[in-house]
């Protein structure tokens, strides 16, 4: 920013270009135009695109009504319910928390929510960041109405020492899963790709309270993609899995979506599959997936349950998931064993595995 007298733009204040002025006690201050940043995620548009409908439904509320949210925004001034301290109007308050209602899916409050619940803050044993994973174990599970809210960055330069003004919503409505967090699928999702080794990134952990659109204090972590555990310095080990970006394209390809993972210190694995076998003759869906995914695990066979699609009649069934080789491609079969074959179905549920 540059200040200082200009007989040119003297008592002159607004924008030419990229660049603003303004008076100030007789000086001329002359800055650069500042640009909100474009990145902006489906949670992120859900919120903004109600925010000129809530504004208007406050305008609705009653008398009593609007005493009632004033009220709530005088005992939250100064406090961290948002993460952050903030001086609020009764109008601020209710758009803020029906905006953070609006992206977990939750409909319009009009009453004033009780202030008096406390937003537990996330807490959690470790987190890896590597192009493969980025997750959090051992995430204490909250109340039911909390959902935890993910923001992160994109690639960032290891220099850069703070980046937590550009963290985007990853992910609104998380909830442990074996007491994990994996940002992994969601961050695929927003950037198009994994993380960068070598790059640095910043993300912010938060509960958000479903009934009353109220948050924690986010907790703060980054690191640099390929260190791996960067909470207890040990190497962190997250679950296996298999899904969808493991897939290696072409013609064998017919589970729609793909999720098989390994319970931490067992020999189970969960299966969540949909599968379209269209034109094939042969009663099983298969893929191929990368030699970096087949690495993973050595093979293996299981057996799980199946019903037909959501628009056909529910026959249950069974199938045999198998990882294996076949020639020069690593392949996972789910073949019909049991139960009325249908060409498009769901696969899902719990098997011990058999290595073979």
């Amino acid at each position: 920013m540059i200040a200082k007298p200009s007989i040119a733009f003297n008592d002159f204040a607004g924008t030419a270009g990229d660049v603003t002025s303004r008076s100030v006690k007789g000086r001329t201050i002359l800055s650069h135009k500042a640009y909100q940043d474009k990145t902006k995620t489906p949670a992120q548009a859900v919120s903004r695109n109600a925010m000129s409908k809530i504004s208007r439904a406050y305008k609705q509320l009653t008398d009593s009504q609007m005493r009632a949210w004033e009220v709530l925004a005088g005992h939250l001034k100064g406090t961290s319910l948002f993460g952050e301290a903030a001086s609020l109007t009764g109008h601020n308050a209710f758009v803020r928390l029906n905006a953070n209602r609006a992206y977990i899916g939750e409909g319009l409050m009009t009453e004033a929510p009780d202030w008096h619940g406390e937003i537990p803050t996330v807490r959690f044993v470790d987190w890896c960041l590597s192009r493969d994973s980025i997750c959090f174990t051992g995430v204490d599970d909250e109340d039911s109405k909390f959902l935890l809210v993910a923001k992160m960055t994109d690639a960032k330069s290891p220099g850069v020492s703070s980046g937590w003004g550009n963290t985007v919503i990853l992910s609104p409505d998380r909830v442990p899963d074996w007491g994990d967090i994996d940002l992994t699928d969601a961050f695929y999702t927003m950037y198009g790709g994994g993380p960068e080794n070598g790059k640095k990134y910043f993300i912010e952990l938060y509960w958000i309270d479903k009934e009353t659109g109220m948050t924690g204090v986010p907790v703060r972590v980054s690191g640099i993609c390929g260190d791996g555990s960067q909470i207890s310095g040990e190497s962190m080990t997250p679950r296996t899995r298999f899904t969808r970006r493991d897939v290696v394209p072409g013609e064998l390809d017919h589970l729609v979506t793909l999720d098989m993972e390994f319970a931490p210190g067992s020999s189970l694995i969960s299966v969540d599959c949909q599968y379209d076998t269209k034109d094939y003759d042969v009663a099983a869906a298969k893929v191929n997936i990368s030699e970096a995914a087949a690495a993973r695990t050595p093979n293996f066979r299981a057996y799980v349950l199946s019903r037909t699609a959501p628009d056909k009649r529910l026959w249950p069934g069974y199938y045999e998931i198998d990882k294996w080789r076949w020639g020069r491609d690593n392949e996972i079969s789910c073949a019909h064993r049991g139960g009325c074959f249908e060409r498009q179905g769901i696969i899902f549920g719990t098997s011990p595995v058999f290595t073979f």
